[in-house]
């Protein structure tokens, strides 16, 4: 079956246990967010792989005007109806695939990509939608997480997040993202790294599992608690097993429309 129709049916079984997942809904992520992007009243907002559209409709209020797009049917449902319940008559959100985003050359002001290029089979041709439809001088940013500096560790929770989630891709490293910016000649504004740690059950649950996914997970975990290196980067919090991640956020400026 084809990558990008996977990556779509996997989403559209897990769009609400994603919209409702902690992280998903953490306004403390979505202001820091919003104000490493520099976010102002005349902001045109693009928000590319917007899932069931939380950053979208976060920034509609202190925006001009946003434009969400996502792959999956299910998650832009979500977002429009969540769109209409708040009352955002400045915001739209479009069923379609990124790589080739229905919109003309130069229409926004900023554009965003928050937690996806994980999910991307071919990042240079999302990255040069999200220039295409930058104004010149306008801004662009992608926050994600990134790969484990450790091969061995990266390569561990690698086999995980695919087990977790079929439509997880690859994790990029930090460098390979300040590279694509510095490739395209995206003058970058600032970057920041955060360490999370995020709640293990609530991750594999954030996810439609199957009992063989689970069993799976199951027996990966086993294997990464009893490998000295790979364990401490887990740790137990209250009860709850937790693992370390890092989130790192780049923001630039498209030199290339001017």
């Amino acid at each position: 079956m084809d990558k990008k129709i996977i990556v779509k049916n996997q989403f559209n079984k897990q769009a609400e246990k994603f919209s409702d997942w902690s992280i998903t809904k953490n306004t403390e992520y979505l202001q820091r967010y919003s104000e490493f992007c520099g976010m102002v009243p005349e902001d045109r907002l693009l928000d590319v792989a917007c899932g069931s559209g939380e950053f979208s409709r976060f920034c509609a209020k202190n925006v001009k005007c946003v434009y969400g797009v996502d792959i999956s049917e299910m998650m832009i449902e979500i977002a429009e109806n969540q769109a209409i319940a708040d009352n955002l008559g400045n915001t739209r959100f479009k069923c379609h695939d990124v790589e080739n985003i229905p919109v003309e050359g130069g229409a926004f002001s900023i554009v965003v990509c928050k937690s996806a290029f994980h999910h991307f089979l071919d990042y240079g041709r999302v990255f040069s939608e999200m220039i295409r439809c930058c104004e010149g001088g306008g801004r662009i940013s992608i926050q994600d997480i990134v790969s484990y500096e450790d091969t061995r560790a990266n390569d561990f929770f690698e086999e995980l997040e695919r087990e977790i989630d079929i439509s997880h891709n690859k994790t990029l490293s930090k460098e390979y993202i300040i590279d694509l910016f510095c490739q395209n000649k995206i003058e970058i504004l600032g970057t920041y790294e955060i360490e999370i740690d995020l709640n293990f059950n609530e991750y594999v649950n954030h996810a439609t599992q199957s009992g063989d996914n689970l069993e799976k997970i199951d027996h990966l975990l086993d294997y990464g608690l009893g490998d000295r290196d790979i364990a401490g980067y887990f740790t137990t919090m209250a009860g709850e097993l937790f693992f370390k991640r890092n989130v790192f956020l780049i923001l630039g400026r498209n030199r290339q429309n001017l």
